[in-house]
């Protein structure tokens, strides 16, 4: 029986789902992308050929044999779009995890609803990946590493062996976390930065090695 996945989201983050997800299909998921919930554009508009179905608070309205994904991840705003996507409701039950062809993920790794991989990102053995994780083209994620919910991994970005990015953290493109070490909850880590200290809550850091430059305000 087919599934129907509805992307949350739009332009930008959605449509990287959108076409991870056609990849996935194409390479013979017995899947199908309906459209699009999106509280930016109105019900009917077409993103890349496929419908908006109506607002984020809309899903109730879908059939039950529709599954979501999340598309909603953005720099420095994770903690309020978590926030709208856990005040959905959504069971977890109705959530989809979409993983690229080419992806390559060992056999033990844990991954949790609502998360997509993109294009040869490699997740090694024992990593354990959250609920609603980002997790771009190219990435690499270390032997036991761990990436809780809300948290992006961004191209070509790596995270070390036993290296922790948490709840909403943000590892920017070719960024790398050396082994063991932590990106705290909301953290920001800059493209191309390499981080070698564990960074705190809610921080920005940038450079080789990375340092503070900024941090993320609270809700």
């Amino acid at each position: 029986m087919t599934a129907n996945i509805v992307i949350l989201g739009g332009r930008g983050d959605g449509m990287v789902v959108l076409q991870v997800a056609r990849d996935w299909i194409a390479a013979g998921a017995d899947e199908a992308v309906l459209g699009f919930l999106n509280d930016d554009f109105a019900e009917g508009a077409q993103l890349d050929g496929l419908p908006v179905l109506g607002a984020l608070s809309d899903w109730r309205r879908l059939h039950e044999g529709a599954s979501f994904i999340s598309a909603l991840h953005k720099v420095k705003q994770m903690e309020a779009r978590a926030g709208k996507i856990k005040s959905l409701g959504i069971p977890d039950s109705r959530f989809a995890t979409v993983i690229h062809p080419t992806a390559c993920v060992a056999d033990d790794v844990q991954l949790g609803v609502g998360t997509f991989l993109a294009a040869h990102s490699v997740v090694q053995p024992g990593a354990r990946i959250g609920r609603h994780v980002s997790i771009r083209a190219g990435a690499n994620i270390g032997h036991d590493a761990v990436i809780e919910d809300f948290a992006y991994v961004g191209p070509n970005a790596t995270l070390s062996g036993r290296a922790i990015l948490q709840t909403g953290a943000h590892l920017g493109p070719n960024a790398a976390v050396l082994d063991q070490r932590r990106v705290g909850r909301y953290a920001v880590v800059g493209l191309c930065s390499a981080v070698t200290r564990d960074i705190p809550d809610r921080e920005i850091w940038m450079g080789v090695p990375a340092r503070r430059i900024s941090s993320v305000p609270s809700l």
